[in-house]
């Protein structure tokens, strides 16, 4: 016998003890399932990936067998086309209890279980429940006790204030709650050889109908120690089964192909986020279904100080597998030593993209870490989304909606200017958000011909944004629209764009960053320019790409102070290179490559900015290491 069929013979037969153990409460309505929710009837459909979600962490429906949930859709898209993208995926969470690896799995072994309490169960929500109201939206605080957001749907009061599920965050248009854990007694008596960490889960899973956001499914875990000892090296991952083909149809399991992808991506709004994935498609020789499928990564527990986490969010390793091989030469896991050696592997064990030819019945794990250590009572929380798309092209493109739902929009709640849009709320489309606390900028430098203008904002154009040049001696006033803003970069929490004015006549010149919203117009920046010399200010880049070094050629029209920063695509500062008087003139300096720590930066583009009181000029490079 294969080894994939032993391995899903031994999985199938605890699965079904497992199942054939779970209880039910009765069906009347608003009776919730009691223990392990098995008849498929929690399925993600308001998008165009339908995709069923358990409360013991099986995602999808394992199609073509007997269990009471398979008919239900596991991964099929577009919506109600009988193609099916995933057979199982699960969490995988691994960490050190006592010198001793342990790995805890929703698949293939199934070692998540929700409680016996009869409200232990799926709670469904959306966006506008009552009690679910949550910031930007007005009365963010349902029960006025001066915390927002302080319950989780379960049924239970978790804030012990006499009420329950009173003030909770209703996300999206299909909103699910459930919780988990991996030590119920009847998980080691339907596998003996599983070894609990002690730790619960809550999971929620997200989904719009909206046509940028419909091709994804978010999923946002928080993973707590609720035992009494040290769990150390924590590593989380997502662990992936396809068998990607039709519904109802014989399909060789044999016929896949897996890669991964990472790199920056602008979204339809003009943001930039940073894409890490695994992703499979079908390679059947005969009509292939033609849909890419794969895990991103949306983000996770960090440490600014790199210590108790990674710095970002940043997928470790990919590692795929065939069910056809023994493990030693690239099969399946089947014990927690070799699952904790996948999810703890580095770059330098990342698996190749599976070429054309080399088609195999293949599963993967994306993993993240390591977590230097979760005490009893700590938490760390992990976001993905299992996305569709139509070829690599199109799972990019959507992967990138899908961390950019999960980054959110920044809001400014403070009032206070100096930090800036310090609060972020996750799982928030921008096009969704309410207009709150809208902040911009607006820099300009002169041009021989006119003018050009920069603007940062947390506002997309479209949001009714204008640029405004006030009339004054010489100078007629002139309108841009949004549609006139060309968007220029920017990051997950700031949109940038470039105007530029080609009037060459009349100085000196105002002009403001306005937002007209119903009726009523609001200056968001002016700036004051006066200095036509601010025409020489100049910067130049060679070799471009480069690798290791490259020349930046400045050029100042009068002496000033100027900076010269670097910054990535997602507009985080890299290195300042220069921060304070210069002459005029021009002049050479250079950039290695290494951060304001001194750390080698990985290839990609970067932005260079030289700004001084007179105007702001950009150049972006290209290192390739």
């Amino acid at each position: 016998m294969s080894p994939r069929r032993i391995s899903f013979c031994i999985y199938l037969s605890c699965l079904l003890i497992l199942i054939s153990s779970a209880g039910f409460a009765a069906q009347e309505t608003g009776a919730p399932d009691k223990e392990v929710v098995i008849d498929g009837r929690y399925v993600h459909d308001v998008g165009e990936l339908w995709s069923h979600v358990t409360n013991w962490n099986l995602l999808g429906s394992m199609p073509g067998t007997a269990l009471p949930f398979s008919d239900a859709p596991s991964a099929m898209w577009p919506a109600g086309s009988g193609d099916e993208y995933l057979w199982a995926a699960g969490l995988w969470v691994g960490g050190v209890v006592l010198g001793e690896q342990r790995v805890s799995t929703g698949a293939w072994a199934s070692e998540f279980r929700p409680t016996e309490a009869p409200g232990d169960s799926i709670y469904p929500t959306a966006h506008g429940a009552p009690g679910g109201t949550r910031y930007p939206w007005p009365d963010a605080d349902d029960d006025n006790d001066g915390q927002e957001d302080e319950e989780l749907l379960n049924g239970l009061d978790d804030d012990l204030d006499g009420a329950i599920d009173e003030d909770f965050a209703a996300i999206a248009n299909q909103h699910f709650f459930c919780r988990y854990n991996d030590y119920e007694p009847i998980l080691q008596e339907t596998n003996p050889d599983h070894n609990p960490l002690h730790i619960e889960v809550v999971q929620q899973s997200i989904q719009w109908s909206s046509p940028l956001a419909d091709d994804f499914v978010g999923y946002d875990f928080t993973i707590t120690n609720v035992g009494v000892a040290d769990i150390e090296q924590v590593y989380l991952g997502m662990f992936s089964d396809c068998d990607i083909g039709p519904r109802g149809v014989a399909s060789v399991a044999a016929d896949d192909l897996a890669g991964s992808w990472v790199g920056p991506v602008q979204t339809a709004d003009g943001r930039w986020v940073n894409v890490q994935m695994g992703y499979m498609y079908d390679g059947a020789a005969v009509n292939p279904v033609d849909g890419y499928v794969g895990w991103v990564l949306c983000g996770h527990t960090t440490d600014p100080a790199g210590v108790d986490a990674p710095v970002e969010p940043t997928v470790r390793t990919f590692q795929r597998f065939s069910g056809l091989l023994p493990f030693e030469q690239g099969g399946d896991p089947t014990n927690d030593a070799e699952r904790y050696e996948l999810l703890s592997y580095g770059t330098e064990h990342w698996d190749p993209d599976v070429q054309p030819g080399h088609e195999d019945d293949y599963r993967f794990v994306i993993s993240s870490g390591p977590f230097a250590g979760l005490a009893p009572g700590e938490s760390i929380s992990y976001q993905l989304a299992l996305v569709l798309g139509a070829g690599l092209d199109g799972l990019i493109t959507n992967a990138a909606e899908a961390v950019a739902a999960y980054e959110g929009v920044f809001y400014d709640r403070d009032g206070d200017p100096a930090n800036g849009d310090e609060h972020q709320v996750h799982w928030l489309l921008a096009e969704e958000a309410p207009v709150s606390a809208a902040t911009g900028s607006i820099l300009a430098r002169a041009l021989p011909d006119g003018a050009e203008l920069t603007i940062r904002t947390n506002l997309a154009a479209e949001q009714g944004l204008a640029v405004v040049r006030r009339a004054g001696a010489g100078v007629s006033e002139q309108r841009w629209a949004s549609s006139e803003l060309v968007p220029d970069g920017g990051s997950s929490r700031e949109h940038q764009y470039r105007l530029v004015d080609r009037d060459p006549a009349g100085w000196p010149r105002v002009y403001e960053l306005v937002l007209e919203e119903d009726g009523w117009t609001q200056t968001l920046d002016q700036v004051d320019l006066d200095l036509p010399a601010a025409a020489g200010l100049a910067l130049s880049a060679s070799p471009n790409p480069f690798n290791p070094m490259v020349n930046l050629r400045i050029s100042l029209p009068v002496s000033d102070r100027a900076t010269l920063q670097v910054f990535d695509l997602r507009g985080r500062l890299v290195r300042t290179l220069w921060d304070g008087p210069r002459t005029g003139g021009a002049e050479t300096l250079s950039w290695s490559g290494v951060d304001q720590a001194g750390r080698s930066v990985p290839s990609g583009i970067y932005e260079i900015r030289l700004e001084t009181a007179r105007g702001l000029a950009v150049e972006r490079v290209t290192l390739v290491r």
